[in-house]
């Protein structure tokens, strides 16, 4: 992981008025961390608790739970759970059905827990499909804030993960690997 900076946020595409000296600092996980760090927490999850299913909430949660749900021979689904007003169009592998879960061990996920109210939304939604048991993980919780059940790093730190750039702006696609900070 590095330290966001200015450019960081350039390459972001953010708008200026959120390019100022930020109020809390800023860190950035590549691809590389990320893959380390899902790594890890697959190891923890998986001495305490063997889900069957992984559903992951849309967009962050989908590249945490893929990853969890494959390290932990886990079947993987997708969810939306509430529509942000900065996705530009929906999500086509995402709803916010599951399909029959009943008797299932199920693990929710997301990428960051600061209130907890998307994961309970989650966690009511895996009920509802009929899961027997469900678990809450997420990369990154805000001190003071919500618990989820697992989780890899606690911080108040503004954290800006691989999927958070813009790759399809104008010039075509960049890798942000390849501009490095």
């Amino acid at each position: 992981m590095g330290v966001a900076d200015g450019f960081a946020m350039s390459r972001l595409k953010m708008p200026a008025r959120l390019t100022r000296a930020p109020k809390r600092s800023m860190r950035e996980m590549g691809w590389a961390a990320f893959g380390e760090v899902a790594r890890q927490l697959a190891a923890r999850i998986a001495a305490r608790y063997r889900p069957d299913s992984v559903i992951g909430i849309a967009k962050g949660g989908v590249f945490v739970g893929g990853a969890l749900a494959g390290a932990l021979s886990a079947e993987f689904y997708p969810v939306r759970i509430e529509k942000r007003r900065r996705d530009a169009q929906p999500l086509p592998e995402a709803s916010s059905e599951l399909p029959d879960l009943s008797g299932r061990r199920v693990l929710v996920v997301d990428d960051v827990s600061t209130t907890g109210q998307t994961l309970a939304k989650a966690r009511l939604l895996a009920r509802k499909a009929g899961a027997k048991e469900v678990r809450t993980a997420v990369l990154v919780t805000r001190r003071g804030g919500a618990r989820p059940d697992f989780f890899a790093l606690e911080t108040d730190e503004l954290i800006l993960f691989g999927w958070d750039y813009q790759l399809d702006g104008p010039g075509g696609p960049v890798d942000p690997g390849e501009v490095g900070v």
